[in-house]
């Protein structure tokens, strides 16, 4: 919803860019991670608790962001890069620390 061809391609969300970082340091092997189903009430729960760490950096936060704006319009999702965090979180395959 957010991607219009000619307009900020050149960024992405903080999300995306952090599930980046941490495989490209080898804080997660793609190889060992589980198979994994997306669950609302996985990324609810950690919400207030990784939104502070992962969110409040991204460039699509909080005047393009849905899911951490302040005016929540029926069912929104986070970004994918940010669902990806909560289930790697919930299942103890990353710390907070790695997302410092």
């Amino acid at each position: 919803m957010f991607f219009r061809e000619g307009q900020k391609e050149d960024i992405s969300c903080r999300g995306a860019e952090t599930v980046e970082r941490l495989v490209h340091q080898g804080l997660v092997d793609l190889a060992a991670i589980p198979t994994l189903r997306k669950e609302s009430a996985i990324w609810e729960r950690h919400k207030d608790l990784l939104g502070p760490r992962v969110c409040r950096f991204c460039p699509f936060f909080p005047g393009e962001c849905d899911f951490q704006g302040d005016e929540k319009v029926g069912d929104v999702e986070p970004c994918g890069g940010f669902i990806l965090l909560a289930l790697w979180y919930e299942r103890g395959l990353i710390r907070l620390t790695d997302l410092e």
